[in-house]
C-alpha cells in the first residue's frame, strides 16, 4: 500500500532559508494544485485516502485546494534552520554554515534541529499510522528522510533525491 508524498508547490522566495518560516506561496499556486490534483486523482481514482499535512502554510494551503478533509501533524515540518530562518544562503556562508554542510547528518544549524532529531519524530509519526493508504503534503526534507525510513535507502541517496515542487511520489511500505 503506497505512501503518496507531496511536495507543496513553489514559493515566491528564492536564495532564502526557510524551513520553519512561512513563506508565501508563488503566483503559480492555482495552475501548480491542478496539476496535483489531476496527479493525485490518477493515482487514486476511487477516493483520496486519508491526507496528513503539516503545519506550515504552503502545505496546509495545498491541503485546503485539494477539498477533502485533512489533519495537521507538526512532525511533518521540515527541519528547524534556528537563527538561520529566513536570512539567505549567502550571508550564511560561514564556518559554521560549512560545518553544517560538511557534518548534515549530525549537526545542527544554531539552535536548530539535527537529522537524527528529524529521523526521530518521522518515526514515532509512521509508528502511529497504520500502514495504509495515505497521502502527506510535506516538505523536500520529510520526503527524502521518509525515503531512508520507509524505503531503506541509505541517507546519501534519499538526501540526493530531486524532490521539484508539487512533486507527486508514491513510496511502497513494506
Amino acid at each position: 500500500m503506497p505512501l503518496c508524498l507531496i511536495r507543496h508547490t513553489r514559493v515566491a522566495v528564492s536564495g532564502l532559508c526557510y524551513g520553519r518560516l512561512d513563506v508565501p506561496l508563488a503566483a503559480s499556486f492555482a495552475e501548480e494544485t491542478r496539476a496535483v490534483r489531476k496527479a493525485v486523482a490518477l493515482q487514486f481514482p476511487d477516493g483520496l485516502p486519508p491526507i496528513w499535512s503539516s503545519p506550515s502554510l504552503r502545505c496546509r494551503q495545498l491541503a485546503e485546494a485539494l477539498g477533502t478533509p485533512f489533519r495537521i501533524d507538526p512532525r511533518l515540518q521540515e527541519l528547524n534552520f534556528g537563527t538561520w530562518e529566513g536570512r539567505t544562503w549567502a550571508e550564511l556562508d560561514s564556518p559554521a554554515a560549512r560545518h553544517w554542510g560538511d557534518n548534515w547528518q549530525t549537526a545542527a544549524p544554531p539552535q536548530g534541529e539535527t537529522l537524527p532529531e528529524l529521523l526521530d519524530r518521522l518515526r514515532a509519526f509512521l509508528a502511529e499510522r497504520a500502514a495504509t493508504d495515505a497521502i502527506l503534503l510535506t516538505h523536500a526534507g520529510p520526503i527524502r528522510a521518509l525515503h531512508h525510513l520507509v524505503a531503506g535507502q541509505s541517507l546519501e541517496a534519499a538526501f540526493r533525491l530531486p524532490v521539484g515542487h508539487g512533486d507527486v511520489i508514491l513510496l511502497p511500505q513494506g
